[in-house]
């Protein structure tokens, strides 16, 4: 639990897995990702030794923030891959002349469902994962039941006025959960407006974390009662750990589809393309099976080991290219409405 309770310490965790500075070049395959360190490093460390290339990686719980960095950097691109983050993410850089385009010869054998790639071959999607809710059971067992109060079930049982300051969410400028969480929002009220009053509401509870790990610290040291998080993440870092997290699908959730990237111009673009067919293969989406408990896109890859099976989940209706084509939008309103 070493790596999980270091989240809460920074604004934002910045963690070099392999190799020396992110800049670093040379013989390397260069990756930003915005996966959890330990599946980022049992990743990279599989494709070292089917490649026989090096890697070195720049790990940010936050994948809005490595998307910007990206923008940044286009001048003198430092990294050859953009690896994990939902494709919400991956797509407006592709928009903007920012991925290279690939077509893996192993998309044939991936069998990947329409939805999980860039015709164009500017993202592949490995991974998928679904907004849950979180709580504190020790908390809410002395706190709230004494008083009736019982465990949400729902979205919109967050807005209970007994859970002021006590509900932390992911921020939608820096993270993929934070963004699809306030699109399904749009989407379950099927108004734009109702949705963002609904967001108001709940921002009079509510504290937004820069990165999403430390959200769910937060919630596994019993310092929030409950929040919002990708379920994978919450099972693997809390209710797996021991810690006293109940893990709670409401209806209306949503998903996010996991990308892999080639960024325009990196400094080795022949490993990015030999990285990107290694993605497509069923290794790194068996470990991440196993070790980070998302839900994969190869059909023939293992489901996660204590998750429930992703056809029994209640999804709302989700136009992720319309999200994707007003992300920037969105999220300037809500640091105009919102304000925090």
């Amino acid at each position: 639990m070493r790596w999980i309770s270091a989240v809460i310490a920074c604004t934002v965790l910045v963690t070099l897995v392999v190799g020396g500075g992110a800049g670093a070049q040379g013989g390397k395959v260069v990756v930003y990702s915005a996966l959890d360190t330990p599946v980022t490093n049992a990743v990279l460390q599989a494709f070292e030794q089917t490649s026989g290339l090096r890697t070195e990686a720049l790990t940010l719980a936050a994948a809005g923030t490595l998307a910007t960095r990206i923008r940044v950097e286009k001048a003198r691109p430092q990294a050859d891959i953009f690896l994990g983050g939902s494709i919400d993410f991956h797509a407006p850089l592709a928009n903007d002349g920012l991925l290279d385009a690939y077509i893996s010869p192993r998309l044939a054998e991936a069998k990947l469902a329409r939805e999980f790639y860039n015709a164009g071959g500017y993202w592949y999607g490995w991974y998928i994962g679904a907004l849950a809710i979180m709580y504190n059971r020790d908390r809410f067992e002395r706190e709230m039941a004494p008083r009736g109060i019982k465990p949400p079930a729902t979205w919109d049982d967050l807005l209970n006025p007994a859970f002021k300051g006590q509900v932390v969410l992911p921020n939608p400028v820096t993270t993929g959960g934070g963004f699809i969480f306030v699109a399904a929002q749009i989407f379950r009220f099927g108004n734009e407006d109702r949705a963002f009053e609904w967001l108001k509401q709940l921002a009079a509870n509510a504290t937004l974390i820069p990165a999403s790990p430390a959200a769910i610290t937060l919630v596994s040291r019993g310092e929030a009662l409950l929040g919002v998080n990708w379920g994978h993440d919450i099972r693997a870092m809390a209710v797996n750990q021991g810690f006293p997290v109940e893990l709670v699908f409401p209806p209306d959730t949503a998903t996010e589809i996991g990308g892999v990237s080639i960024i325009k111009g990196g400094p080795n673009p022949e490993g990015a393309r030999r990285f990107v067919d290694f993605m497509l293969g069923r290794l790194p989406q068996d470990i991440n099976a196993k070790f980070g408990l998302r839900y994969p896109t190869r059909t023939d890859a293992p489901a996660p080991l204590g998750m429930p099976a992703l056809t029994t989940l209640k999804f709302v209706n989700y136009n992720r290219q319309w999200a994707i084509d007003n992300m920037q939008r969105l999220r300037e309103r809500w640091q105009k409405e919102v304000g925090k």
